[in-house]
């Protein structure tokens, strides 16, 4: 089962990147979908703790806007984090970059790998959490920039932790019985096909969809595919 505890990690830093240059920072989000809100720059404005702060996260949600950007999310530095492993069932509750960093296991820098986390303490406390990604971090960076992915800073990234749940066996896996299966970007037939599953191929499950659909790991990444017994069933362990 090694490709299957691959992808559940793979597919943590996959779609943490995916918010790269598409999610701004907000004090306290965790991924709300702001153009999806009947009065985005007011939620902003309502969340943030000074006038100042939600006038630069609401120029950088314009920028996204303007530039076209059909999804814009919202995320403080550990909300990114949440967010990401929530999507995948790893993580059911919110947590702080302090509690995100209790629930890993330390590490030394060089022992680091993708999709570790990475902590700024500033000689106090944790401040701050990013995602290994090879030589480089992703981050909620802050109000100017939001999501990036940047070469690691040394010395300023001074904590590393690893959540082992992201390494271990799943508690079900989807097999596919039936055939060839298309699996797809969303919930549904009229999502995008990002590809064909076939006979004997198992996915790790992340969860169930109210339209029974299942949500997958595959290839680093979510996708999902038909809970029909025809060509599906879930296995344990």
């Amino acid at each position: 089962m090694e490709q299957q505890e691959t992808d559940l990690r793979a597919a943590f830093v996959r779609t943490v990147e995916e918010q790269v240059g598409k999610g701004i920072y907000v004090w306290g989000g965790n991924g709300e979908r702001l153009d999806e809100l009947s009065d985005p720059i007011a939620w902003i404005e309502r969340h943030e703790q000074s006038a100042t702060d939600a006038k630069r996260a609401v120029s950088l949600y314009e920028t996204r806007r303007e530039a076209g950007e059909p999804e814009i999310r919202a995320f403080d530095c550990s909300g990114l984090i949440y967010w990401a492993l929530k999507k995948l069932g790893v993580q059911k509750s919110d947590v702080n970059s302090r509690g995100l960093y209790a629930l890993c296991r330390p590490l030394n820098e060089d022992e680091i790998k993708a999709g570790d986390l990475v902590f700024h303490h500033d000689g106090t406390r944790i401040v701050h959490v990013g995602v290994c990604a090879g030589e480089q971090q992703i981050e909620c960076k802050g109000r100017d920039d939001g999501v990036v992915k940047n070469k690691r800073k040394k010395g300023y990234w001074n904590r590393f932790g690893r959540l082992d749940a992201l390494d271990r066996r799943p508690e079900a896996f989807v097999y596919v019985k039936g055939g060839s299966v298309r699996v797809r970007k969303g919930p549904g037939t009229d999502a995008k096909c990002l590809g064909v599953a076939h006979r004997g191929e198992t996915f790790p499950l992340l969860g169930v969809e109210q339209n029974g659909w299942y949500r997958i790991a595959r290839d680093g990444r979510e996708a999902f595919i038909t809970g029909r017994a025809r060509y599906t069933e879930v296995r344990h362990g």
